[in-house]
């Protein structure tokens, strides 16, 4: 599935890595070039903390996030959106009635809002009946609850698509009860990470579905090579039109066609992947 987050504070990172770990291609966009600097360095470390802890069985996540600086660039074939940026209403309508444009029309638009008016906050939107709050609780990797708050326009079509993406990840939608969002104590936090340690320890993760994997994440071996060559690891990361045939250095990730890092690097723009400077381009020939 192609999924964009909107935002990368801890929370929009931690969502992307999440998402990434199930699998998802992922872009994440941030108008501050810093804070899209700091992307790469935050999921090495969620992963190695991840690891330590003995929360996720499997070396690496499945998924891809890119760093994203041109919205357009990130929602353009985006299958659901994630807005995961400041808590005030006029800068969350303003992206929302963007995104509307720029998107898919059949895009899942979602809000990771506390506290806002959906109604509110999709005022100007083009599509509500695509829209809606949808929280993840922190902190994300092994909480399976999410709250969703849909708005009065939301259709019941999108928030089944909301729940069958979310319930192959393992995580189970509630809706709020009374005007107060869900918050959870650190003892209530503690006693979800050790019931998803025990899930592992005892394999109960092959067997059920809980919030960090399950079967359906585990690639089977016959099919790794197969995965190599799929469309979603050949396509360019920008335009996903042409293939992947530009080596970026000093970094040397392949994610993009020639064109698009002829891009990146005219707008002096980093690596998708790294966040990097671009000093030189390689063309790659597919034989």
């Amino acid at each position: 599935m192609k999924i964009a987050v909107l935002g990368c504070g801890l929370m929009g990172v931690r969502i992307a890595g999440e998402l990434a770990y199930h699998g998802h291609r992922v872009k994440i966009f941030d108008s501050n070039g810093n804070a899209l600097d700091k992307v790469f360095e935050r999921l090495q470390d969620d992963k190695r903390m991840l690891h330590e802890e003995g929360l996720i069985p499997q070396e690496k996540f499945i998924g891809q996030v890119y760093c994203m600086s041109r919205l357009e660039e990130t929602v353009r074939d985006a299958d659901f959106i994630f807005e995961v940026i400041i808590e005030k209403l006029d800068a969350k309508k303003d992206i929302f009635e963007r995104v509307s444009h720029l998107c898919k029309a059949d895009a899942v638009i979602a809000s990771n809002t506390m506290g806002l008016s959906i109604d509110e906050l999709t005022e100007r939107t083009v599509g509500k009946e695509r829209t809606l709050g949808l929280r993840f609780l922190f902190p994300v990797y092994y909480i399976p609850e999410l709250e969703i708050t849909p708005g009065p326009n939301t259709s019941a079509i999108t928030i089944e698509k909301v729940r069958v993406l979310l319930e192959k990840m393992g995580k189970t939608l509630f809706f709020r009860s009374g005007g107060n969002p869900l918050i959870l104590s650190e003892e209530q936090r503690e006693a979800r990470k050790c019931a998803r340690l025990e899930q592992i320890k005892l394999g109960a993760y092959e067997k059920c579905v809980p919030a960090l994997s399950h079967r359906g994440n585990i690639t089977p071996k016959a099919q790794e090579e197969s995965l190599v060559a799929s469309d979603l690891d050949r396509d360019c990361a920008i335009c996903m039109d042409r293939l992947r045939d530009c080596l970026m250095q000093p970094c040397h990730h392949m994610v993009t066609c020639y064109e698009c890092s002829k891009m990146l690097f005219n707008r002096k723009d980093g690596c998708p992947i790294c966040r990097k400077n671009i000093k030189e381009l390689i063309k790659v020939y597919h034989s």
